[in-house]
């Protein structure tokens, strides 16, 4: 099935029986949650009382499922964790490893980590990849996400580590998909550790591979990252463009979530240029989506960039009552690098507007939160330092074994082209071998009849006799074939004894491939003896009718 919207909805439209439809309505809903997630819940719903009405419990529960991957990729994350509680309750009741339960759990881990509850979610990454212990590309989807909870955890040489696992399993799988977020991930922990011409630079070969599959929901993570590394270095007018893109496509996509942090960035920028206006605007549309999906540390990030416009504008009041709503949300919660900027925030707009008793107030709060920020700042360096240099090692390793690798590989190249090389001189020589014997025989043909009575003619004959019947020739031969296909001939007679000296030649030359008819040429023999050879060596070998003689004896030489 095609899964464009058009088509999926043309799909649901012409399923005719109620069995039919479900099943096409639970296709539809996991092929397109991340494209179109109203769309997906929507189908899923139905599927959801299709599945009911004809007491599918399996169906049931995978219906549960789509409408959690949707909730979840609507950002309702409390709803979509009610969903997929349900759907594992009801694969348990089931069958507790039914493969389809690792997709709940992958989900059901993913919308714990987006609610900050990161041990419950890698129980349900463990859980799943138990499930999951022999499907690759399932076990990429689930190392990815249990890298991610190591990247929050601050474990970024095991969070890079996870990352680069999903690559060695995908360079057999090959997912395109699946690569372009591994790519993206690895990007993020470098951005995190500063080092942002790597970030930008895995973020660019993502972005390439996310456009060759049309990976909006990828897409929309990938350019505002870009934008974040752009800003990092300054280079605001870079960083506008790429905010503006990550806008147009977020919104295709359905991502608030995503435009919530773009129009807080934005806001950032215009208010560090002196542009309290436009900054108010970005703030005030960052604040609202962060309102509706109750993402607390970009709403309250959002109210002091409103608070700080506020105070740029000569809105001191209003600067305050923002302000203090942040700083009541960010203590609440203890985002202590959010609480010192705000209170810093809450400073100044108290001076602005006469109150200098509360200005000291806050400023003095704002040393404590400063000190304990500092420290926890310095901790966090060191981290970082700690970080990049495991992650360095661990480069300079994955280099070193690529090296070592891309070095067998040649070894191996030349070994191949050498062996090839050496196939055909022996191959030719066989030839010229059965080339010689061949004028020799035709020669002693042409003579015989007119030189019956010379005893010089019969002396000529038999020296011709013997020089075709001798063995220096095949000595050399033997020699040369040998350096090429070692042990072949020795290992052939000692693993069937019966074959006599002459079947042992004619292998060797039907290992070469060379024809009956230039075999017969080269041991001055009838091209019906040859067969008759041919067919004991066969009979010799155990060889059924169906059995190709020369790949057996290839594959015997390359085999040992």
């Amino acid at each position: 099935m095609k899964h464009d919207l058009e088509a999926t909805k043309q799909a649901i439209a012409k399923a005719a029986s109620p069995e039919d439809r479900l099943r096409v309505l639970l296709e539809s809903s996991i092929a397109l949650y991340r494209s179109h997630p109203k769309d997906a819940r929507m189908w899923a719903d139905e599927a959801l009382k299709l599945a009911r009405k004809q007491k599918r419990k399996l169906d049931e529960a995978r219906s549960l499922t789509r409408l959690g991957c949707a909730s979840f990729q609507l950002c309702q994350f409390p709803r979509a964790e009610k969903e997929l509680t349900k759907a594992i309750g009801l694969f348990d009741a089931i069958d507790r490893n039914a493969p389809v339960k690792g997709a709940a759990l992958l989900a059901l881990g993913m919308t714990y980590f987006e609610l900050g509850r990161l041990h419950h979610a890698l129980k349900q990454y463990e859980e799943a990849l138990r499930i999951y212990a022999d499907k690759p590309g399932k076990r990429v989807e689930i190392l990815i996400e249990m890298g991610n909870a190591a990247f929050a955890l601050s474990d970024y040489p095991k969070a890079i580590d996870m990352q680069y696992r999903c690559l060695d399993i995908l360079d057999e799988i090959d997912d395109v998909l699946k690569r372009s977020i591994v790519l993206s991930n690895i990007a993020g922990i470098y951005l995190e550790v500063q080092d942002l011409n790597r970030a930008d630079q895995m973020l660019e070969r993502s972005l390439t591979l996310q456009r060759e599959v049309d990976d909006k929901p990828g897409m929309v993570s990938v350019i505002f990252n870009r934008g974040l590394v752009a800003q990092k270095r300054g280079d605001f007018k870079n960083a506008r463009v790429l905010y503006a893109d990550t806008l147009s496509i977020a919104k295709v996509a359905e991502r608030k979530d995503i435009e919530a942090y773009v129009e807080l960035s934005l806001g950032q920028i215009d208010l560090d240029a002196s542009k309290p206006k436009q900054a108010l605007a970005h703030f005030k549309r960052a604040v609202d989506i962060a309102q509706q999906l109750k993402i607390k540390q970009v709403l309250s990030a959002s109210l002091i960039g409103l608070g700080r416009a506020y105070i740029a504008l000569g809105r001191f009041n209003d600067a305050i009552a923002v302000l203090k709503e942040s700083l009541a949300m960010s203590s609440e919660e203890k985002m202590l690098a959010i609480e010192t900027d705000g209170t810093s925030a809450l400073a100044n707009a108290y001076e602005a507007a006469g109150k200098l008793k509360d200005s000291l107030k806050s400023y003095n709060r704002f040393i404590v939160l400063n000190a304990e920020l500092n420290s926890q700042q310095r901790q966090r360096a060191l981290v970082e330092i700690g970080a990049r240099v495991e992650i360095e090692k661990a480069e300079r390793e994955r280099e070193r074994m690529e090296r070592l690798a891309n070095d067998a590989n040649e070894r191996a190249a030349l070994f191949s082209a050498e062996s090839e090389r050496q196939s055909k001189e022996l191959t030719q020589l066989a030839l010229q071998l059965v080339e010689k014997n061949q004028f020799l025989c035709d020669l002693k043909q042409e003579i015989e009849p007119s030189i019956k009575s010379s005893r010089k003619a019969k002396s000529l004959i038999e020296r011709i006799d013997d020089h075709i019947r001798s063995d220096r020739d095949w000595e050399t031969f033997e020699h040369q074939f040998d350096q090429v296909h070692r042990d072949f001939l020795r290992e052939l007679s000692a693993g069937y004894p019966a074959l006599t000296p002459t079947e042992l030649k004619i292998a060797v030359m039907i290992k070469l491939n060379l024809p009956t008819k230039a075999i017969a040429s080269l041991f001055c023999l009838s091209a019906r003896t040859v067969e008759n050879h041919r067919h004991s060596i066969r009979r010799k070998l155990r060889l059924l009718a169906d059995d190709n003689l020369v790949s057996v004896l290839t594959a015997f030489g390359t085999s040992r």
